[in-house]
């Protein structure tokens, strides 16, 4: 499946927006609290929520599946998901389009709670896979047992997240295609991963290191490996990951967009939000320079910026500068301004205490 755009209105923050989307990697950059992590987290649970092709009376069935996803991944007190709706005097509803490869799906969500959907003719021909901003490798252990026995405050996609770790690595020729993928992660991490009974490892020639044990930056791209090597990332998947960057080297970063490019070229849809300049950057050389970079590295990345003041608005372009109104530019452009005019003074300074001291002589 690909998802081809959404018209959202009077959801959460995202009061009135529209995308077209890339079929490859969709970025988002913004400032806290401009709707990054919720326009993933609603277009995931969407998707989620399709049910089979061949099943009866769909309206219904995602109209049913929809309420709770979106209970479970937004987490609204008392899973009221009237909550959502974009807060505003009097009643209000949200109303939800989004087109994919394979159809639309359209549905209005009232102050009141309740949810009508207006259309569901999409099909899912592939999983949809939420990576959130905290790894799971480390809390896997007991997770998915504590989450369905107890009341937890982690959202719903941290669970799924665990259930999808769980899944055995692949056999026979996809498993050969999935290794391709996932050899520069295992050469980051000096081993493969490995779930023994309910804990993961990482094995190396030193032996097993527990996962407890291994950087959190690796973690996380430990948890990616595992996914393309149990067949959770496939042709048709559709990736959410939210700030992949977090508690990562730098040196990391660069390779996290490498793997982002071949994912897509893979025939994976990439949607990512992030704060960091140096990710963004390297995604948007990617698309500048796109004729220097091998097929295997070829995907068409798309960047939308979003902002919540004075009105809620999106920019969208193929290029870091093809976006205006540009946070992670500007700070940096600001950065180096702050540090020349400290270099200038500095030396100013300087300037001064030789001409006294020439002075004094």
């Amino acid at each position: 499946m690909k998802i081809l755009g959404a018209d959202i209105r009077k959801f959460t923050v995202l009061k009135q927006a529209s995308f077209d989307f890339s079929p490859g990697v969709n970025v988002f950059i913004g400032k806290n609290g401009s709707g990054k992590s919720h326009l993933m987290k609603l277009l995931y649970a969407i998707i989620k929520s399709l049910p089979p092709d061949q099943t009866t009376d769909r309206a219904r069935i995602f109209q049913q599946e929809l309420a709770k996803k979106l209970a479970g991944v937004f987490k609204p007190d008392g899973q009221a998901i009237s909550r959502l709706v974009t807060r505003t005097t009097g009643r209000a509803k949200a109303t939800i389009s989004v087109t994919t490869d394979s159809g639309k799906i359209a549905w209005r969500l009232t102050t009141l709670g309740n949810l009508h959907v207006d259309s569901v003719e999409a099909s899912m021909s592939g999983p949809a896979i939420f990576l959130p901003s905290r790894e799971t490798l480390a809390m896997y252990e007991g997770f998915i047992q504590a989450y369905e026995t107890r009341e937890l405050s982690f959202d719903e996609t941290y669970r799924d997240i665990c259930v999808l770790l769980s899944g055995s690595p692949l056999l026979g020729p996809r498993l050969a295609r999935a290794r391709s993928l996932a050899e520069p992660l295992e050469k980051i991490l000096g081993g493969s991963v490995r779930l023994t009974g309910n804990r993961f490892y990482l094995t190396s020639p030193e032996g097993n290191l527990e996962a407890h044990l291994v950087a959190e930056g690796h973690r996380k791209l430990a948890s990616l490996t595992h996914l393309v090597l149990n067949g959770s990332l496939l042709q048709n998947s559709v990736l959410f990951w939210d700030e992949p960057e977090a508690n990562l080297n730098p040196r990391l970063v660069s390779v996290v967009a490498e793997i982002l490019r071949k994912l897509a070229a893979f025939g994976i849809q990439i949607f990512v939000s992030t704060h960091d300049y140096l990710l963004t950057s390297e995604l948007s050389m990617a698309m500048e320079f796109s004729e220097l970079f091998p097929t295997a590295e070829s995907a068409d990345i798309r960047f939308f910026g979003l902002s919540v003041s004075p009105d809620f608005t999106v920019q969208t372009g193929n290029t870091l500068a093809d976006l205006t109104d540009n946070d992670l530019v500007g700070e940096f452009v600001d950065h180096y301004d702050r540090q020349s005019e400290f270099m200038r003074r500095l030396l100013n300074k300087q300037a001064g205490a030789s001409s006294v001291k020439g002075e004094r002589k």
